[in-house]
């Protein structure tokens, strides 16, 4: 007796777990359980129906799986937007300080070795620093018209918008600096 409870107990569970596979249109008389007249519980199993059902289920799976796909796909099309997005503004708003100081590091870079190109100015002396196309020049050359051509090359580089020359000549007090002289 015991072992028919079973036997019936895991047919519904096999019942309640199939039927609910196959969706709203389950075919709920897939697994049918009834008792003679002596009692006995016989357990009737319609192969095609449980077919059908797990036909349907697989059918539903597939459907979900693209409908998530397809959500999925709208996701990350959503996430790349706002990417693209983003950087046009990270770009609008950093791309040109970016660029203030890539070109006030190639000022100074062409200042640099214009000074170091020249045989009548003691280049290597001679810092350059630029900011906004503004170059200042400090360092100790030997005469004032070193101190000269160091500015001349500074103000004829491409780029400049005006040089603060604080190069000291040697032998000669330091002095205030300079008024900007304007390209």
């Amino acid at each position: 007796m015991k072992a028919k409870v079973v036997s019936l107990l895991t047919a519904v569970a096999l019942g309640l777990f199939m039927v609910p596979l196959a969706g709203c249109d389950r075919d709920i008389n897939a697994i049918h359980a009834e008792k003679d007249a002596q009692g006995n519980t016989t357990i009737q199993v319609d192969r095609e129906k449980i077919d059908r059902n797990a036909a349907k289920a697989e059918e539903n799976l597939k459907t979900a799986g693209k409908e998530v796909g397809e959500e999925v796909k709208q996701g990350a099309q959503q996430v790349g937007n706002a990417l693209q997005r983003g950087a046009k503004k990270f770009e609008a708003e950093v791309g040109p300080v970016a660029q203030a100081v890539l070109d006030d590091a190639g000022i100074t870079a062409r200042v640099k070795a214009k000074l170091l190109a020249d045989p009548e100015v003691g280049g290597m002396y001679i810092d350059v620093d630029t900011l906004d196309g503004r170059v200042t020049l400090n360092g100790k050359v030997k005469s004032q018209d070193e101190k000269a051509e160091a500015e001349k090359l500074a103000r004829h580089t491409e780029g400049v918008k005006e040089v603060v020359n604080l190069i000291q000549v040697a032998g000669q007090p330091a002095s205030a600096a300079p008024a900007p002289s304007h390209r």
